[in-house]
């Protein structure tokens, strides 16, 4: 009896373990996932989260970031949630403008 019930915690506590590391996840469209870093420079915010940039259907610069100019009209808005994400370690969903050349991004939600 002992035996089956350190069993199962064992298990739940692997279960559990992989769903808090697969969190982050991109694919062509998205990353879903923590912030990692935030910066400026060259008129943009460059942005990496701690998923795999890479699978993204875009150019990410150095293979880690997804952009957004400093001309961007909704610019102060998806800072703001990013930097909400960040302080709060809340994940968010980046998505990304398909083909672009710098992985721009359209748009950014946070769910509860």
């Amino acid at each position: 009896m002992k035996k089956l019930f350190f069993t199962s915690l064992v298990t739940m506590a692997v279960v559990l373990g992989m769903l808090s590391t697969s969190m982050a996840a991109c694919n062509a469209i998205a990353c879903k996932g923590y912030i990692e870093r935030l910066f400026f420079s060259n008129n943009n915010l460059y942005i990496a989260t701690d998923g795999d940039e890479t699978a993204l259907d875009c150019t990410a610069p150095a293979d880690v970031y997804v952009t957004i100019d400093t001309n961007d009209s909704m610019l102060n808005q998806k800072y703001a949630l990013l930097l909400v994400a960040l302080s709060q370690k809340k994940p968010v969903t980046i998505r990304i403008v398909n083909g672009d050349p710098k992985c721009a991004v359209s748009y950014v939600y946070m769910d509860n």
